[in-house]
């Protein structure tokens, strides 16, 4: 059985890219990478409103013109959303309890995940626990990240 390879990205860090005008390129590199077996998942801090039984709705990656939506017009899937908890005082624990959780739901190994952010302290907590990371920026913008992304030297990747 191959290895599940899991790809996390910051709800945010898309929407910066579809604020600049990217959005049908970084859709349909994002749906080349599920084609190619990625499970893809978003992060987004859990609201301040945040019931356990009763989430609220999140138009970014729910709504009529959602992540979720534009990926499946373009043949991507997104896998889910996790929204990270918020607490000014575990907050290096809840990354590393919602990073080792959703590992453990898509039963991947560490090696076997990428977290693309812009978050450092994310960013810096995935690495310690041995997931790879691709550290977004100004300089660096998610579609530039994700140029190569997915490709094997013997097997080049191929978007439609």
């Amino acid at each position: 059985m191959p290895a599940v390879r899991l790809l996390l990205i910051s709800r945010d860090d898309i929407l910066r890219d579809v604020e600049r005008g990217e959005a049908e390129p970084l859709f349909r590199r994002l749906a080349g990478l599920t084609r190619q077996g990625f499970h893809l998942l978003a992060t987004a801090p859990q609201p301040e409103k945040w019931s356990g039984e009763h989430g609220s709705p999140d138009d970014a990656l729910l709504g009529p013109d959602s992540i979720r939506k534009r990926l499946l017009d373009v043949g991507g899937k997104l896998d889910g959303v996790y929204y990270v908890r918020r607490s000014l005082l575990t907050q290096k624990r809840n990354r590393q309890d919602a990073l080792n959780d959703m590992l453990e739901r898509y039963g991947a190994s560490p090696g076997n995940c990428t977290l693309l952010s812009s978050k450092r302290k994310y960013m810096q907590t995935a690495i310690e626990m041995g997931i790879n990371g691709i550290q977004l920026s100004r300089d660096l913008r998610l579609l530039e990240a994700l140029a190569g992304f997915g490709e094997e030297p013997d097997n080049p990747t191929r978007d439609s």
